[in-house]
């Protein structure tokens, strides 16, 4: 089994090989992918479509008022804003538990990339209805620890890159620490950062424009809320209708659980950048040693 896994995940890949390799595996075994994680997908939908309802909601509106505030009077009074200091408030909250979800349920994928690494197999999962939660406090510390070290790193952008190798090894290496795996891994991406930037933009670049389609209904939505509150507040009557915002929600949560699987090609990448830069590593560690 572990010759298998050698030659299945940790073989040194270009850039095509990866995207081939990934695509391959996400065709495959998406069924099973699917069925290991759609519950906690649909508790992160849930999540973010309230983000998304009180987004459509709240932001338009907010931004209209500051608009109308800045052409008017050339300012911004916080008098006028502290109404909306609870829809904030509750605004981040959300944000933050979607992070979340979504950490948790990419833990379900991560589980199944986990047993595949070590035997070259995508488990069944046992239930429709039993998530695996094996790996769901790993992959939230690995994600929560990785935003916190992209935060100064925003500076200089292309230096994000090797956190994505970093996170993905922490979470499939129970036995390493976050900020071991970040020293040493780090580093090592680096080395490899034009395959890292290959992947990342080609697999950036379907998300981007197969995410555009997914949520393009939400996305009308937005904009059917911003332009209803602004004529609002310039004295228009409202003109949306009663269920327009149970109508938001359940777009949102339809969008959001579609777009969650249009995003799991960046694991699937991830996971096999991960193993291309692993059996480079060992291979120059064994010509170093065979060099002594």
């Amino acid at each position: 089994m572990e010759q298998q896994s050698e030659i299945i995940l940790q073989k040194a890949r270009s850039y095509r090989a990866i995207l081939s390799a990934g695509t391959r595996l996400y065709i495959t075994a998406f069924r099973r992918f699917f069925k290991a994680s759609w519950l906690t997908a649909l508790i992160y939908a849930l999540v973010n479509a309230a983000l998304g309802t009180l987004t459509a909601m709240k932001v338009p509106e907010l931004i209209v008022v500051i608009q109308l505030q800045l052409l008017r009077f050339q300012g911004v009074f916080i008098e006028t804003l502290q109404s909306y200091l609870p829809s904030l408030v509750l605004f981040f909250v959300l944000l933050c538990g979607t992070v979340g979800t979504m950490a948790l349920a990419q833990a379900t994928i991560f589980s199944l990339l986990k047993t595949h690494s070590e035997n070259g197999e995508i488990p069944v999962p046992a239930s429709w209805w039993k998530p695996q939660t094996d790996l769901m406090g790993r992959t939230l510390k690995g994600v929560v620890l990785t935003l916190l070290v992209s935060i100064p790193l925003l500076i200089i952008a292309p230096l994000l890159l090797p956190l994505w190798y970093v996170q993905t090894k922490y979470i499939l290496e129970p036995a390493s620490g976050f900020w071991h795996t970040l020293r040493k891994g780090y580093v090592k991406a680096m080395g490899h950062w034009g395959l890292l930037f290959l992947v990342f933009f080609l697999t950036a670049l379907f998300i981007l424009l197969t995410g555009l389609v997914v949520m393009l209904p939400a996305h009308i939505l937005f904009l059917a809320n911003y332009r209803a509150q602004m004529g609002v507040l310039i004295g228009d009557p409202l003109g949306m209708p009663s269920y327009m915002t149970a109508l938001t929600f359940c777009t949102f949560v339809l969008c959001s659980m579609l777009y969650f699987y249009v995003c799991l090609p960046l694991l699937l990448n991830g996971y096999y950048i991960y193993g291309s830069i692993e059996a480079e590593t060992k291979e120059h560690e064994k010509q170093q040693l065979d060099l002594i």
